[in-house]
Parts: structure tokens; sequence; C-alpha cells
């Protein structure tokens, strides 16, 4: 009896947040293009360029139809002072939690 052949490339099948990281990385050098299009890179990547945008932290302007990226340094430092205070905040609280034995 004769096998069958496999139709399956040897090459594992890409998913589309990997493409879709391979897209937008095109421009960049060749080790952040592996990375950002790597299983996990393009999915940390597709979460958190969002954020980065809503938060102001990065900026997309076009100009010449070519998209320009920015990042605002102020901002970022900001915004991280605003993380770093509400972790503060919130590991008072569970501490404040705990002594009081509630369990």
């Amino acid at each position: 009896m004769a096998k069958k052949k496999s139709t399956k490339s040897s090459k594992s099948k890409t998913s589309m947040s990997q493409q879709i990281a391979g897209i937008a990385t095109m421009g960049m050098p060749s080790p952040v293009q592996k990375v950002a299009s790597s299983k996990w890179g393009s999915k940390i990547l597709l979460l958190l360029v969002p954020i980065l945008l809503a938060s102001g932290i990065i900026t997309i302007s076009f100009s010449g139809g070519m998209p320009s990226v920015n990042v605002n340094h102020d901002r970022a430092a900001a915004v991280g002072r605003d993380l770093r205070n509400e972790a503060l905040k919130a590991a008072e609280q569970i501490r404040t939690y705990d002594e009081s034995g509630y369990r």
C-alpha cells in the first residue's frame, strides 16, 4: 500500500496577526521584523500599539503619503508616573485588606 503524501508545506503557517505585523514592520530592520512577526511578538504588537496610540504616547502622521511614527517622551513619562502611582495605591489597598483580616 502506498503512503499518502502530505499536502502541508514544511514551513508552519503564519497567523493573520503575524502577517499584519510583518506588513506593518516592512521598513524596519530585519531583527525587528523577525521579532514582530513571531508568534508572540505579533500578538503583543497588536495589543500594545492601540494602547500606545490611545494614550498619546505614539502618534502617526502622514506627510506626502508616507506615514511617520512619532514618540512623545513627555507623555510616556507622564503615563509611566500615573501607572506607578496607581500600582502603589493598589498595593496599599491590598496591604490594608490583608492586615484587616478579611480573607
